[in-house]
């Protein structure tokens, strides 16, 4: 089972588009925007970059950084350092200004400590297509001339939907005067026959200045006033972002004690020995969203797969009443497709659907003429879950899980060597938290639960192990089994 998962997850891996594993992507990361207060604006941007393009750092994550620094706002140093932090080329942040329906942004791009382009975007919303296609072709084109060719003069002219200004430039539209008191001649260089013509000019050319210094000083604390505001809501501002988590892959350890119990008939004395037996093992898991790697902004982005595998190690079951035991096979495993979808700016809900299996087996070839009074069993099943992920802290995402196992066969234990024909359902739950250590290195605490009734159908013509335990199959001694497995699973794991 272990090599068909491996085969399948490089068969999964293999899918992949050539062209989003053919270089590495370009890595930026999206500052919380000021002025938007839930980083519905931020994240689109996010959105709208990343996938086949460009590899993107959140403006969650990239907010939480700058906490962490210290930094209200982004300048040539702060800059600087918060991508060397991130490990990013480029950083975005920008300014959300509203005038009635209509809402304009203005977008910096700092590479290398310098503002090296910037945009103008006009917009009615966030979450349309029409937005995110704007904001990510302006972008790539900024960046593409950022690499080869000197920034657009302000005497181009520019299409009103995305309106760059220069590497020099400020936030706001209001610096601009500034820009021009630089290209006036100097004051030696202006005529001087009448002095009432100085008069008049030299106020004219200290306003500007001014109003700038003014502005720019109201922009500065209004950023930090922002910065600050988000610093204590952080998690009410934590993205989710529709494609979310596009790879997962994690291993570790899980311990788990399995019972096996029995219904009976009222007054029947003859129960079978009960089954409890605990023992630990190694767990592997993953997820994987190909279509989010290609295009993130695809139909299909929120589409994926996830696998699972627990192996027990150690573990035997002693026979009752004898000096002797059988060591076990434990072990289960899912593998199946996923459908995410997301709910408000950071958490998100998952439907799935697995093909999964559970297997208790003993060895019995060591205990000669002893018998092992234990029905083994292997469980094969279909099982749609629902699956649900919101953030507690920066640091710290609670997650659960549940499933119902629509269970195609039990195995030996509904053979008729044993308690014969049996219907079988289960449910499998699961619960916990991920804790990040970085944003892509984290731990996994989950507490899991599997429990899988059967209920046998007795048959006076055949005799099993259900109607004839007292040698009187016209009676059905056994009604029922009760399968139960709780544990807890402790896995690191590596996400991007």
């Amino acid at each position: 089972m272990v090599r068909i998962l491996l085969i399948v997850l490089g068969v999964l891996c293999a899918a992949l588009p050539a062209r989003a594993l053919a270089r590495p992507k370009p890595k930026i990361a999206v500052a919380p925007i000021v002025g938007d207060k839930e980083d519905q604006v931020a994240q689109a941007i996010a959105d709208a970059l990343a996938g086949k393009d460009y590899a993107v750092v959140g403006p969650r994550d990239t907010g939480r950084e700058m906490s962490r620094l210290g930094f209200d706002e982004l300048d040539a140093g702060t800059s600087r350092k918060l991508a060397k932090k991130l490990g990013v080329a480029v950083v975005i942040d920008g300014k959300l200004t509203k005038t009635g329906r209509k809402r304009s942004l203005r977008i910096e791009l700092h590479r290398r400590g310098k503002a090296e382009a910037g945009i103008t975007i006009d917009f009615k919303s966030p979450t349309s297509k029409a937005f995110r296609r704007a904001v990510h072709d302006a972008i790539a084109k900024k960046l593409d001339e950022a690499g080869d060719e000197p920034p657009a003069s302000d005497d181009e002219d520019e299409p009103a939907a995305a309106k760059p200004f220069g590497p020099g430039a400020t936030r706001g539209a209001e610096d601009r005067p500034r820009r021009a008191e630089k290209a006036e001649p100097p004051e030696e260089a202006r005529p001087r026959s009448a002095p009432r013509d100085d008069a008049e000019t030299a106020p004219v050319a200290a306003a500007p200045e001014r109003k700038a210094k003014r502005v720019a000083a109201d922009d500065s604390s209004e950023r930090a006033s922002v910065r600050r505001r988000k610093r204590k809501t952080s998690v009410e501002a934590a993205p989710a972002a529709p494609g979310g988590l596009l790879v997962r892959v994690s291993g570790g350890g899980s311990v788990a004690q399995r019972s096996l119990s029995y219904a009976t008939r009222a007054g029947f004395t003859q129960i079978p020995p009960p089954v409890a037996t605990t023992a630990g093992a190694g767990r592997i898991d993953g997820e994987l969203y190909p279509f989010a790697i290609a295009d993130a902004s695809s139909s299909l982005a929120p589409l994926g797969f996830a696998l699972s595998y627990d192996k027990s190690f150690g573990l035997a079951i002693q026979v009752p009443n004898q000096p002797v035991s059988a060591p076990i096979s434990q072990s289960h495993y899912a593998l199946g497709a996923r459908y995410r979808f997301a709910i408000g700016e950071a958490s998100s809900f998952t439907v799935g659907l697995d093909y999964t299996g559970r297997q208790y087996v003993a060895d019995r070839s060591g205990l000669g003429t002893v018998v092992l009074d234990t029905p083994d069993v292997d469980y094969s099943a279909i099982a749609p879950s629902a699956g649900l992920r919101v953030p507690v802290t920066d640091t710290v995402i609670a997650f659960g899980a549940a499933d119902v196992m629509l269970v195609l066969d039990a195995g030996p234990i509904a053979n008729n060597a044993n308690y014969g024909a049996a219907n079988a359902y289960g449910v499998e739950a699961t619960g916990g938290v991920d804790i990040m250590f970085t944003n892509q290195i984290g731990l996994r605490v989950a507490a899991e639960l599997s429990q899988v009734m059967l209920s046998f159908s007795a048959n006076a013509a055949i005799k099993t192990k259900a109607n004839n335990r007292d040698n009187d199959a016209t009676t059905q001694d056994i009604n029922g089994a009760t399968d139960r497995s709780i544990g807890l699973a402790i896995t690191l794991g590596l996400s991007y």
